[in-house]
């Protein structure tokens, strides 16, 4: 994400997305004037039904949260907070992904459920727990635990409800005292709720340091190493024992690219899955070992 501040506006970018923040609405739609010429001369094109000018009090949607200023008397010396919130979108989004896997894995055993699910849930909270996310998580769990009764009223449609609260539900995660945590008791899976994630708030970039200064290379090392706390606990063991570099390019690993385990020896070779034997590379990294090893198996059959 890159900041700059031309005139008195402020641009915020990711990717093609981008906000730009004025002082006063004149300002703003100054700023969509001065956006379009420049643009077209690299070939671009301002979309008008994406854009729009409104008020921080409005609010508006940016990378899957909504970003708005609430009245707060008697909290802030100016009385308003700005708060970022999961959008209602990204919240739709996210049940109807979860709604049509349950809808799929009706009839399933409940660990294909855990694994299913839980990589779904993970990832969203962890992309997620940067914002004002509580209500939201809390909210989740309460929503998930209604397609649990149905999952289990679905397989289980002799049963009673003692029956299958003692079959589903219990004090199944031996840190945590909660009741209600479904999963099976018997082997120990336990599918994950959105409000184990503890609310994690986004770090500013001090001042003006920028990834091309040389004396900073620490700084931006450090800054990756903490955005592996967003993968699961193998993956973070793999990257710490990596140095937090891809094996494969030898850039840091969270650079915004998908992550993938690579097998060293693979399976159909004798390889295991322990940890010697694994890697975290970047996808296209990853996709590059496998072409590699595909050419030098048919160049071997020749």
């Amino acid at each position: 994400m890159t900041i700059r501040k031309p005139y008195n506006c402020a641009v915020v970018r990711y990717a093609d997305d981008f906000v730009v923040t004025c002082t006063t609405q004149a300002e703003a739609e100054r700023a969509v004037d001065r956006l379009v010429p420049w643009l077209a001369k690299r070939g671009l094109h301002l979309s008008r039904e994406k854009t729009r000018v409104v008020h921080i009090t409005d609010g508006f949607d940016f990378l899957g949260f909504t970003i708005r200023q609430y009245p707060a008397p008697g909290t802030r010396k100016r009385g308003v907070v700005l708060l970022i919130k999961p959008s209602r979108t990204s919240v739709a989004r996210l049940r109807k992904r979860l709604k049509d896997e349950w809808r799929a894995l009706r009839g399933h055993n409940v660990g294909e459920v855990v694994k299913r699910l839980t990589p779904i849930i993970r990832g969203w909270a962890n992309y997620f727990r940067i914002g004002v996310s509580r209500r939201t998580f809390e909210a989740l769990d309460y929503w998930m635990f209604q397609r649990e009764l149905r999952y289990v009223r679905s397989i289980h449609t002799g049963k009673s409800w003692s029956w299958r609260r003692q079959r589903y539900w219990g004090r199944l995660h031996d840190q945590r005292k909660d009741n209600w945590v479904f999963g099976d008791p018997y082997t120990g899976i336990i599918l994950l709720k959105f409000s184990w994630f503890s609310i994690d708030r986004h770090v500013l970039v001090s001042g003006a340091a920028s990834p091309d200064d040389p004396a900073l290379v620490e700084y931006w090392a450090k800054r990756s190493r903490m955005r592996t706390r967003t993968l699961s606990p193998s993956m973070q063991k793999l990257a710490r024992q990596q140095g937090y570099v891809c094996q494969t390019c030898g850039e840091p690993l969270m650079n915004g690219e998908e992550l993938q385990v690579h097998h060293r020896l693979p399976k159909s070779q004798g390889g295991t899955d322990g940890y010697h034997n694994l890697e975290l590379d970047h996808l296209y990294c990853h996709q590059q070992l496998h072409a590699r090893a595909t050419t030098s198996a048919v160049r071997g059959r020749t």
